[in-house]
């Protein structure tokens, strides 16, 4: 397997490591880096169907979900006062806080 770069907004500092399977969430962003889930394809505009999700953001050391934090700004909607709503009904459906479901 090729390795993946995952170095957008990180600014070249260390990544945590993958943890394993059903492990907590550490905020690596494997599993974002080597595809984007099927909620950030069908929901953001012109999002290729391979390669990393538009959504990773990097804050304080962990990659989180953008479509579970602000997923106004990338479905581009008008205002982000459902965010909240939407990005907790979002958190559901992937299944957030259940741990890494990263299984490659």
């Amino acid at each position: 397997m090729a390795a993946v770069v995952a170095i957008d907004g990180a600014n070249g500092n260390r990544l945590p490591v993958r943890p394993t399977y059903g492990s907590p969430c550490n905020g690596c962003g494997y599993c974002c880096v080597t595809q984007a889930c099927a909620v950030a394809l069908e929901h953001i505009p012109d999002h290729p169907a391979e390669g990393p999700c538009q959504a990773m953001e990097y804050e304080d050391g962990r990659f989180v979900c953008g479509m579970i934090r602000r997923p106004g700004h990338y479905m581009r909607l008008p205002n982000d006062w459902a965010d909240e709503v939407i990005g907790d009904m979002i958190a559901t459906a992937l299944g957030a806080g259940r741990g890494c479901d990263a299984e490659f």
